[in-house]
């Protein structure tokens, strides 16, 4: 399985039907110099970079090569023989493979080459370029072009092929080295070796490019680094496991011994949390749990809970046993935790975070992640679905945890000592206004008001009253930002007006997402055609349906965000638009989309080829008698409208009307052959078309020829 799906994804770009593959492969390295050995990677860079200029073939990428020799284990081979270079061959689809030898004598460079037809087994050519050494750039100029000419390729872009101008034979070794580092996944090593390659050769492109790739690399690695198990994360745990292992002696332990016990627990938490991560989106906020890997999701998420649990329930022994009786009040214990200094160094270099407990606030960490998603793996993320979503016995037993608190502290006011009223009285305030925080983020308003209103009642003097009874009037008035736009939202689905859409869809597929995850991005969807499915709010709806297949899209789920990238087209989107979108996604591939969708496309004089992506629809009129093919591009400077009559038992093209640059529309002649006709509303006509207009403009008389002219657009 693997090798098939290595063969279908390692070529340059989209590989066209009638232009066949070819791979460079690692030349052998005759030189008898073994720091020589890493050049073979910068020249078949180089060799790659050059052929990407000529016209007729697709070249394989240096590394996906790479990837196909680690596949087979021929990354230390030296040469290829014939047999091996056709088997790497038909790994990478590659019609022709070039192979060669390096030979290098003083201050002399040679380089032998052979072409292989790998479909055939049979050298095709034979090729030869020799030159100084510190003039490699045209050695290898000169041995590809020999190349070329015997497989009959035409230089489509002569100043592409200075993209692979070496200035030295020493900077292509370099380059080659820093190439290995890269490919062995030292990103902060390659970025250097790039980064010093350039500062003495600022004029080598290749390498200013690499520079620019190993930098986000490392970046992208240094982010990866923050999610992984780390060794030093691996021995907290183990130390972690070994020490939880004996909870059943925890009451008999020491003060600080009890101390160091649940600052285990802590870091039990934190791992758990980052463990948790393998199983969710690796990008955006929130991390979004994957399809394929909910059991092991939910079965993490168990595990820090029931751990989370066990630490509170602890803690509470604790304070039990070590708190002190000063003047008649009840002092609690204020223990530090105190690992050994091998594992604070762990703990800190896999960035777990400061292990101090949570005190008597651990109830508020549980309710953050069972509820609404929060935790914390030494850094703060979220989570989508939370776990009361995906397992809603928990979040009954959170909310009900949330009321008993309420209840006890506003309780323990009226009997705490004097010393103690204030602490008591705190203790109640944070208990009311956490659980009205979590009842806002639920939008369970009512409820927010009533328990805003019960810390007025009891405590009218309390510092933040004003504020809390301007939160009550805001809540009642329906003001603030957020439950704005969730306002907008739900008028907009009653109503279906355009403006009240776009100004809650934001709100509305950020909190789909957050509260049910992918699942509440198809219900979204679900609702929204349901409520404004008609052909009126079509193109709003495109909008829509593009902020859901950007969230699918950070989630990882491709084949979700294909279905509303589908929507979205349909409803007039812009290919170029979702296309863009892509460049920055690469992990999902949307292209195909636009061929099952919707297409206008034509050659203007013969020369310019414009984007026609937007609003490709066709209108028959309510008699019958008129057929319209329209078609737009987003940044309005192509309008075209092909309109078709009755001709026998078929259409003929009428006239046809187009923008021109000043924004005036003119009238021209068009023909049209409609290759399928669509049967009724929502299908597709199809067919092909010329047009030619002719204009004054400027006060000189102008001409414009659309040729090659080719649609599907879909019947409204």
């Amino acid at each position: 399985m693997l090798h098939a799906l290595l063969s279908l994804a390692l070529v340059t770009g989209a590989a066209d039907a009638d232009k066949p593959v070819i791979a460079v492969l690692y030349f052998e390295n005759n030189s008898g110099s073994a720091e020589l050995e890493l050049m073979r990677k910068g020249l078949a860079d180089l060799m790659v970079t050059d052929l990407v200029a000529w016209d007729g073939v697709t070249v394989v990428e240096r590394e996906r090569l790479e990837a196909v020799l680690g596949e087979l284990k021929l990354q230390k081979t030296k040469a290829f023989d014939q047999a091996k270079a056709v088997q790497v061959g038909r790994f990478l689809g590659a019609r022709y493979l070039l192979s060669g030898k390096i030979f290098v004598q003083a201050d002399t460079l040679r380089l032998d080459a052979t072409l292989i037809d790998a479909q055939k087994n049979v050298n095709v050519a034979s090729a030869r370029a020799e030159g100084p050494k510190d003039d490699v750039f045209a050695v290898e100029q000169k041995l590809v072009f020999e190349v070329t000419k015997a497989i009959d390729l035409k230089l489509k872009d002569p100043s592409a092929r200075r993209r692979a101008k070496v200035p030295t034979f020493d900077a292509l070794v370099d380059y080659s080295k820093a190439l290995d580092l890269s490919d062995q996944g030292e990103a902060e090593e390659a970025q250097k070796a790039f980064a010093a390659l350039v500062s003495k050769s600022p004029t080598f492109l290749m390498a200013r490019e690499r520079k620019e790739q190993a930098v986000k690399a490392l970046e992208a690695y240094n982010q990866r680094k923050k999610d992984m198990m780390t060794a030093s994360a691996l021995r907290v745990a183990k130390a972690a496991d070994e020490a939880l292992a004996k909870a059943g002696q925890f009451d008999g332990l020491s003060e600080q011994a009890k101390v160091d016990f649940l600052g285990f627990r802590v870091a039990k938490a934190r791992l758990l949390a980052r463990t948790l991560k393998q199983h969710l989106s690796a990008r955006g906020s929130p991390r979004v749990v994957l399809n394929d890997r909910r059991p092991q999701a939910l079965e993490t998420m168990k595990a820090w809970i029931a751990n989370w649990r066990a630490l509170m329930a602890e803690h509470e022994r604790y304070l039990k046993a070590h708190a002190t009786l000063i003047n008649g009040s009840v002092i609690p214990p204020s223990g530090n935790v105190k690992l050994t200094p091998e594992l604070v160094n762990d703990a800190r270099d896999a960035n777990l975070g400061d292990l101090r407990l949570p005190g008597e606030w651990a109830l508020d960490e549980l309710a953050r992640f069972v509820l609404v998603g929060w935790l914390n793996d030494g850094d703060s993320f979220s989570v989508a679905p939370p776990p009361a979503a995906l397992l809603p016995a928990e979040g009954t037993a959170v909310w009900k945890a949330l009321d008993e608190r309420v209840e006890l502290t506003v309780a323990a006011t009226s009997t705490a000592a004097p010393a103690m009223k204030q602490r008591a009285e705190y203790a109640a305030l944070h208990a009311l206004d956490s659980k009205a925080e979590m009842l806002e983020d639920f939008e369970r308003d009512d409820e927010q008001v009533t328990m805003l209103q019960r810390v007025l009642d009891t405590f009218p003097t309390a510092n933040g009253n004003d504020r809390r009874e301007a939160r009550i009037k805001d809540v009642l008035a329906g003001k603030g930002y957020e439950r704005g736009r969730r306002q907008q939202w739900a008028d907009g689905l009653a109503t279906c007006q355009i403006d009240d859409l776009n100004g809650g869809r934001t709100t509305a597929v950020s909190n789909a997402l957050r509260r049910r995850g992918l699942e509440g991005l198809d219900q979204l969807a679900a609702d929204f055609k349901k409520a404004c499915g008609s052909a009126k709010t079509a193109y709003a709806g495109y909008y829509i349906f593009q902020d859901l297949a950007f969230a699918a899209t950070n989630a990882q789920d491709c084949e979700r965000a294909k279905t509303f990238w589908l929507e979205y087209l349909e409803r007039g989107g812009s290919v170029s638009d979702m296309i863009a979108h892509h460049r920055n996604t690469p992990w999902c591939n949307f292209g195909d989309l636009q061929r099952r969708v919707t297409w206008m496309r034509f050659i203007m004089d013969r020369g310019w080829t414009p984007e026609v992506d937007q609003f490709l629809v066709s209108i028959r009129s309510t008699d019958g008698k008129q057929l319209v093919i329209n078609g737009h591009n987003k940044d309005s400077t192509v309008d075209l409208a092909l309109y078709l009559v009755p001709a026998g038992t078929g259409w003929k093209c009428r006239d046809a009307q187009w923008r021109i640059p000043s924004g005036k529309q003119v009238q021209g002649s068009c023909s049209v052959t409609l290759t399928k006709i669509a049967a009724d509303k929502g299908g597709h006509d199809e067919g092909t078309f010329t047009a030619s207009f002719r204009y004054e403009e400027e006060g000189m008389t102008r001409t414009t020829e659309l040729t090659k002219g080719e649609f599907r657009v879909r019947r409204e």
